[in-house]
């Protein structure tokens, strides 16, 4: 991170606080301070996303919209970045305990892309697993969202089993599943081999999308 990144006041809202945590989770409310968030808001509607098949279950998940994939250091925030990267940054750093980091944020890279889910469309159970992922994060850039949309982000706040892609095996499952809600302005941050899914998103949402900045949380090569 540069000197004057560091001289920098936090992007994250004095406002910010938990909503609610796990084992494996945490959820933070109201990131961005208000103007932030509509500014993070606007420039999503502008970012270019194309449709793209779930790579989980691409016959029953439908096409999801994505877009803006890019990849940075944890450590290192340019002069320039968007506000809601240097406060998912920020979160992610205070929260490097959930993910059991092993070698701090200097060692830690994420990827960060514009996610899209049009009503009809869903994410599949999975649990991130594999290419030297630790943890995602899931912000949300909506500017409303109704619990009868859909589009709930569900979790399972244990570490996945073997036979945890198979969704009979999660019916049986010891722990029953967390369901955070689409809140605007919400961060989630969870360990990696952490069953989760994206609830469909319901076609009363009409023509809106669950918009989300995703990203993996990743530890790079010595």
């Amino acid at each position: 991170m540069n000197p004057a990144t560091l001289l920098a006041p936090p992007a994250t809202s004095p406002d910010a606080h938990i909503h609610s945590r796990g084992d494996r989770y945490v959820v933070i409310d109201d990131l961005l301070p208000e103007a932030d968030f509509e500014a993070t808001a606007d420039a999503f509607a502008g970012t270019r996303l194309k449709p793209v098949l779930s790579t989980i279950d691409p016959v029953y998940d439908g096409f999801a919209h994505r877009g803006g994939e890019e990849k940075q250091r944890l450590a290192h925030t340019d002069d320039d970045a968007p506000r809601w990267q240097r406060a998912v940054k920020e979160q992610i750093g205070v929260h490097l305990d959930l993910m059991a980091a092993p070698g701090g944020a200097e060692r830690l890279s994420l990827t960060l892309s514009a996610w899209g889910y049009p009503a009809g469309s869903r994410l599949s159970w999975h649990n991130d697993a594999g290419a030297g992922r630790i943890g995602a994060y899931v912000y949300f850039t909506h500017r409303t969202w109704s619990t009868d949309w859909g589009g709930g982000l569900a979790l399972i706040d244990e570490e996945s089993r073997a036979d945890a892609a198979d969704g009979t095996a999660l019916v049986h499952s010891a722990t029953h599943p967390t369901l955070i809600l689409p809140r605007p302005n919400r961060l989630v941050i969870f360990r990696a081999h952490t069953m989760h899914a994206v609830q469909r998103v319901d076609p009363t949402a009409g023509d809106r999308l669950r918009r989300t900045w995703t990203g993996f949380i990743t530890e790079d090569s010595p």
